[in-house]
């Protein structure tokens, strides 16, 4: 079997049920023996989608055209090492990397009738445990940006009674209109902390005291703000707090874990294994939070993550994308040893996104069962892709 065909499909959702920057970009390989596989480039939010779907054509033209789909490895090495900016890259060139090893083991699950996770050598597990996450920017179909504490109250009760025993929010993201908030760097005012340590109440108020409170920080303060938000909210029974600080020193890390009264998680915005080591060096990480789309597909994520066993720190991975992106976290996720737990963001809810698969993956009750269809399980909607931006690169006839 090899690959014939790099097809790159681009879905600017953008404005769309309460996304204010959602652009998903995907990569399909057709092979000569007519079995195509799907990837996801996890840059969907920001303002880095537009890159990812050149980067995935033009290393898929260099190093995955005429390759066999089951020579992952090979195929891995290849884009990493040959197309000399992997090595010390960044989101770009890691997540078309990601999309297309991820295509390539769906390839892998389709032919052999397998999901990946058991192509991983694990058991098919019981329904994952997840999380609500991202409270703050509301919570069902449509969404909208909390504001008042009230209104953090109100959304914490809706997803409890949903049957969540963990969530994730952001105090600080938002101004108290709704806005996304500026003046996070630095030293916080007392006004911005009475605002946060008051949504932080009324969430916990909302939960009640038998539910996780994962704290996001969205590497939106320095850390001696975010010291001063663990300071704020560690009585109200903070599970992690995460990404506290900037991604680009992993000492600015090191000195919040040394201070925090609260553990600490990271690891979106790290790439392969290399990234994640000096966190687990100096011991300032509690859980890690790969996200397959970024970090290096599922070849790297699945080293990332028995990299983080051998110092005994489990494994959430970060996701925010399509459903294809669920799918890929629930493979990855079920085929390692140290999961922890499943991230359900809420634009998981969102119907522009949902409507882009057949399958509408959510948890029930707070869990996640894995599927086990052959690969990832995932099929692009006819209706979707019509209206998706398309170019390809494939073998001369």
């Amino acid at each position: 079997m090899k690959v014939t065909k790099v097809e790159v499909l681009e879905a600017d959702l953008s404005g769309r049920d309460g996304m204010a920057s959602w652009k998903v970009v995907l990569v399909r390989l057709h092979t000569d023996e007519g079995i195509s596989g799907l990837g996801e480039a996890g840059m969907a939010y920001g303002t880095g989608a537009p890159a990812a779907g050149p980067m995935i054509q033009t290393l898929g033209e260099r190093f995955v055209l005429g390759a066999d789909p089951f020579h992952t490895d090979s195929v891995w090495e290849d884009l990493f090492r040959r197309s000399i900016w992997a090595d010390g890259g960044g989101p770009v060139v890691f997540s078309a990397i990601s999309a297309l090893d991820a295509a390539l083991w769906d390839i892998k699950g389709r032919a052999l009738g397998k999901p990946v996770h058991q192509l991983l050598g694990r058991a098919t597990p019981n329904p994952l445990r997840c999380y609500a996450s991202q409270l703050h920017l509301g919570w069902g179909e449509d969404g909208r940006r909390l504001a008042s504490p009230a209104q953090y109250r109100d959304t914490a009760i809706q997803v409890r009674e949903l049957g969540y025993d963990c969530i994730k929010v952001n105090p600080v993201m938002l101004d108290d209109e709704g806005g996304y908030a500026t003046g996070l760097r630095g030293t916080l005012t007392p006004a911005q902390r009475n605002l946060y340590r008051k949504r932080m109440e009324a969430v916990r108020e909302g939960l009640g005291p038998d539910v996780d409170i994962i704290l996001e920080l969205n590497a939106l303060t320095s850390t001696n703000g975010a010291l001063q938000i663990a300071d704020l909210v560690h009585d109200l029974g903070i599970l992690f707090i995460e990404e506290p600080t900037h991604n680009n020193s992993s000492h600015a890390h090191l000195k919040m874990a040394r201070k925090s009264p609260v553990r600490l998680a990271i690891g979106e915005r790290l790439y392969t294994r290399w990234g994640f080591l000096p966190y687990l060096e100096e011991g300032s990480i509690d859980m890690i939070q790969p996200d397959v789309c970024l970090v290096g597909g599922i070849s790297e994520a699945y080293r990332v993550a028995h990299l983080a066993q051998a110092y005994d720190v489990g494994v959430q991975a970060h996701v925010c994308g399509s459903p294809l992106a669920t799918a890929i976290a629930l493979q990855f996720e079920a085929g390692i040893p140290n999961f922890d737990i499943h991230e359900n963001h809420a634009y998981t809810m969102r119907r522009a996104n949902r409507e882009l698969f057949e399958e509408d993956l959510q948890p029930k009750n707070g869990k996640f069962a894995v599927p086990t269809e052959p690969g990832f399980g995932m099929t692009l909607r006819t209706d979707a892709e019509k209206d998706m931006v398309k170019y390809s690169v494939e073998l001369p006839k």
